[in-house]
């Protein structure tokens, strides 16, 4: 029993360091804490989930859950979702690019 609080104790201390060197490290980079940068993270996950709901359409319509026609339309909403969602993505780059020099951007790996 009582290593089992000792095992649980030293997990919640390293978990807790852990974070709060994440939180030096964010607070002392301008690009990570800015404002634009979150937007930007944000936005490139709304688009690359947007991206990963095509492979379930298709095993929707392979599954026979879905008639060609609801395939059809499915694909296309999907596709008018993510082309604007990317370029909400690709807005959120230019604004970083425009704030931050380009090499900022190429150190921090922000791809367009």
């Amino acid at each position: 029993m009582k290593n089992l609080i000792l095992l649980l104790s030293f997990t919640l201390l390293t978990s807790c360091n852990q974070q709060s060197e994440k939180n030096v490290i964010n607070s002392k980079d301008p690009v990570l804490s800015s404002e634009v940068y979150k937007n930007y993270v944000a936005a490139y996950n709304d688009y690359a989930s947007c991206k990963m709901e095509r492979p379930q359409l298709t095993n929707d319509f392979m599954e026979k859950k879905m008639t060609s026609e609801e395939f059809t339309a499915a694909l296309e909403k999907n596709a008018k979702s993510c082309n604007i969602k990317k370029e909400i993505f690709n807005k959120y780059y230019q604004l970083l690019e425009a704030e931050f020099e380009k090499t900022i951007a190429a150190k921090h790996k922000i791809m367009e």
